[in-house]
């Protein structure tokens, strides 16, 4: 999991005032692996640098970019998500995923 900090400045590794900002701290939890940014919309890709999750495209990207887990977790939805390809495609994933973990174990 990777925390994205509303509140840094121009150097990612410290937030403005020096200190973590008390409330409001948003997490969110990251598909892990890099995946193509193109078929993405801008609003699920994020990009680590410094180790903060920076939301949207940069200008380093190389054409890569890390997936924001709500926006393809099927616990949060229950039908295939339209924003992107992409995320309709992690989602098919997870849900394969998680199909074929439930299935283990019993027996």
């Amino acid at each position: 999991m990777n925390g994205y900090r509303p509140h840094a400045g121009p150097d990612p590794a410290r937030l403005l005032g020096g200190g973590e900002p008390e409330t409001e701290v948003e997490w969110i939890a990251l598909i892990p692996g890099d995946y193509p940014a193109g078929p993405f919309a801008d609003a699920e890709i994020y990009h680590l640098a410094g180790g903060i999750a920076w939301p949207g495209p940069h200008h380093r990207d190389y054409g890569t970019a890390k997936i924001a887990h709500d926006a393809c977790c099927p616990s949060l939805h229950d039908a295939r998500p339209d924003t992107s390809r992409g995320a309709a495609e992690l989602w098919l994933a997870m849900r394969l995923r998680l199909a074929r973990g439930t299935r283990g174990g019993a027996g």
